[in-house]
């Protein structure tokens, strides 16, 4: 099943999501950064000791909300209790109420790192429910670095410069051979930075 291609991932690309899962029975959601290397299997590379991965590690099944909505990722983060839920139709897990897109996965591969867990899940049910923008980070920090390249003639701090070599890093990272890098590596070019 190539469900992640059809829904708009390119290979390599990481996307940010949301995972909901169960603890204690109670749901759960956190923003993860998310990719496919094959379009049948979807990875992320977790930190350890969070309530994240103890719960998929406890269920071995999850759901990604793909949203388009910058605030319920903040919710996610910081304000938990505006976040509504509603059960998952093929595994133990909720799923966010009203979200574009929601993709059922069990957990197929664990791989301990030193300080993270990288899985690898398969989907096994897909619910979309409207149009999906999927989030990744690249188209917006090319855009803040075009804007911040405009400032560099008008002040010599050098932050400017160190910010715009980290938003490069962060773009080849998140969307590797895209037109979001190419631009970067050609403002990078006209503006002699190394």
């Amino acid at each position: 099943m190539e469900i992640l291609k059809k829904i708009g991932m390119n290979k390599g690309w990481i996307y940010e999501i949301i995972i909901s899962t169960y603890h204690n029975n109670d749901p759960h959601s956190a923003p993860i950064g998310v990719w496919t290397d094959d379009f049948t299997t979807l990875r992320m590379e977790i930190y350890k000791n969070t309530r994240t991965i103890k719960n998929i590690m406890t269920f071995r099944e999850f759901v990604v909300n793909l949203m388009s909505d910058v605030v319920v990722l903040y919710e996610a983060l910081f304000d938990k209790a505006k976040i509504v839920y509603q059960k998952a139709t093929q595994v133990n897990a909720p799923i966010i109420k009203d979200s574009p897109a929601v993709i059922e996965f069990k957990l197929t591969g664990v791989k301990e790192k030193e300080n993270t867990f990288h899985l690898t899940a398969t989907p096994v049910h897909v619910q979309i429910n409207g149009s999906i923008t999927l989030i990744n980070r690249a188209e917006a920090l090319t855009i803040e670095s075009l804007i911040l390249a405009t400032k560099l003639p008008h002040l010599t701090e050098r932050k400017i410069e160190e910010t715009l070599q980290e938003n490069y890093r962060v773009i080849r990272k998140v969307a590797p051979g895209s037109q979001y890098e190419k631009i970067l590596r050609m403002l990078f070019e006209r503006l002699q930075i190394t």
